[in-house]
């Protein structure tokens, strides 16, 4: 039997993957392995036609095909071909326009949700506790932008960012200090 068909697949990095090659009879042996010869990621092992592969880097990119091996036969029989594709889910990071450390009431602020992983990314603004954003506040792309901040505006405003592969959300707090 001869498989022509390529079963793709989307993996998240960092993650536990398994591809399970199953024959219905316990003498055939069946293996994974990468059609062009190169070895199995790192992190990889198989057992009984089971390929685990953790945690899945960037390395376990590739194709990948499962063979079976019948009892007192040097014939190999490819039984299904797979595509891997290693996506990454989005991280956030935080940029301030000015340092927070200098920032004063009437001051113009923005705050930059930076979000690293596979694009496309859909990024969002809220308000923590469900409340809506200040009137004046915009959401401009991956900015926060406050034309002059208050003491009104204190509070915790939460990133999320999401794409194919996953969620990720991060919180920033604007919160001014007490003159002593």
């Amino acid at each position: 039997m001869f498989v022509d068909s390529v079963h793709r697949y989307d993996v998240i990095f960092g993650t536990k993957n398994e591809l399970l090659c199953d024959e219905p009879s316990a003498e055939i042996r069946t293996e994974w392995r990468r059609t062009d010869g190169s070895d199995l990621p790192s992190g990889s092992s198989q057992h009984n036609g089971l390929l685990t592969i953790e945690p899945t880097g960037y390395d376990a990119e590739g194709h990948y095909e499962c063979v079976a091996h019948a009892p007192e036969s040097t014939t190999q029989t490819v039984v299904v071909r797979v595509v891997l594709k290693v996506i990454v889910p989005p991280r956030i990071t935080f940029s301030l326009s000015p340092p927070m450390s200098k920032v004063r009431p009437g001051d113009k602020v923005a705050i930059m949700c930076n979000v690293s992983g596979d694009q496309p990314f859909l990024v969002s603004w809220h308000k923590a506790n469900s409340e809506s954003l200040p009137a004046r506040v915009t959401v401009n792309g991956q900015y926060l932008e406050f034309p002059w901040i208050s003491k009104e505006d204190e509070g915790r405003y939460i990133c999320r960012a999401s794409n194919r592969a996953g969620n990720a959300t991060r919180t920033a707090e604007i919160k001014f200090r007490s003159k002593i």
